[in-house]
């Protein structure tokens, strides 16, 4: 297998914050009983039937599973994929009190994630939900780390250092033709035009373009049981960052069409020589001390 393409990480370390609908929507969408929000602002804005008899609420259209891969290089068609990962507690670093100065107040000795790889799904959104994590439990959660696209330079006509194909420029429709035949449970070579209601403020994103990763406006978000979380098309991400005792089974739905490239894309962060690099500071929260003292073994 070739290497990855690498990047150069600036030496920067990333503080954690809530996973809140609002604050993560520039990078997809979070799944939550809008009920247990934070706050009304963060609860979302989906619409709610009765169902079941009267027994349940039924929010609709939570998410958003729009397929992109018409406009994929190859021109495959994509079908819906169900997987399941099996996630296990990451390891841990020290961090010293020269290298947390600027992050604000911490509880204790502080941790860190060491960012080291992330990835994209150019065509397709990408939900996780977590499987047998307990909201209240404290001592299995996990991080939810995410870096927008680097903007195009003017002039540069969408180039890119790495060695990603483009999208394919056939076919000139409009962007609201292309989202309407990717809604729905459908693959891109579907002719039926499902109607879309009740979908969250944010809308449906569009596919982020062809650039590397903004590292400078890297996100770190902590989730807990309660919490999935949709990835919008080509957000650039980490693998799942488990934080804990345990390992946590995720079950994630996506399209794929079984071409490499097309289907994840991933790029190494690669420290300067001597350099700690990108780092996520993870103990700022009420957090088990006894798996984070474990997870630095």
């Amino acid at each position: 297998m070739p290497p990855l393409p690498q990047i150069v990480a600036p030496n920067l370390r990333v503080s954690v914050q809530p996973l809140e609908p609002q604050a993560f929507a520039p990078f997809g969408t979070v799944i939550q009983n809008p009920e247990h929000a934070s706050s009304k602002t963060d609860a979302g804005a989906y619409d709610v039937v009765s169902a079941n008899q009267g027994s349940a609420l039924k929010y609709l259209d939570v998410t958003h599973m729009a397929n992109h891969y018409d406009v994929a290089p190859s021109g495959k068609p994509a079908k819906v994929v169900m997987n399941m990962f099996v996630c296990s507690p990451r390891q841990l670093d020290n961090v010293t009190a020269v290298q947390r100065s600027g992050l604000g107040s911490t509880n204790g000795a502080s941790s860190a994630f060491s960012v080291r790889i992330l990835e994209r799904h150019p065509f397709t959104p990408q939900t996780f939900v977590p499987t047998g994590l307990c909201a209240a439990d404290k001592s299995t959660q996990y991080l939810v780390i995410v870096a927008p696209t680097r903007q195009a330079s003017p002039g540069s006509a969408g180039d890119t250092t790495l060695p990603y194909p483009p999208h394919r420029p056939v076919r000139r429709r409009s962007i609201t033709s292309i989202l309407s035949r990717s809604r729905g449970d459908q693959t891109s070579d579907s002719k039926d035009k499902l109607p879309v209601t009740g979908f969250p403020a944010t809308g449906p994103q569009r596919p982020k373009g062809i650039e590397e990763p903004d590292l400078s406006q890297l996100k770190a978000f902590i989730a807990d049981g309660s919490q999935s979380v949709t990835y919008g098309p080509g957000t650039w991400h980490a693998p799942m960052v488990v934080l804990g005792a345990s390992s946590v089974d995720f079950v994630v739905v996506q399209y794929a069409n079984g071409v490499a490239l097309e289907d994840c894309q991933e790029v190494a962060v690669a420290p300067k020589s001597g350099a700690q690099g990108l780092q996520v500071i993870i103990d700022q929260f009420d957090l088990d001390q006894k798996w984070i003292e474990k997870a630095r073994l």
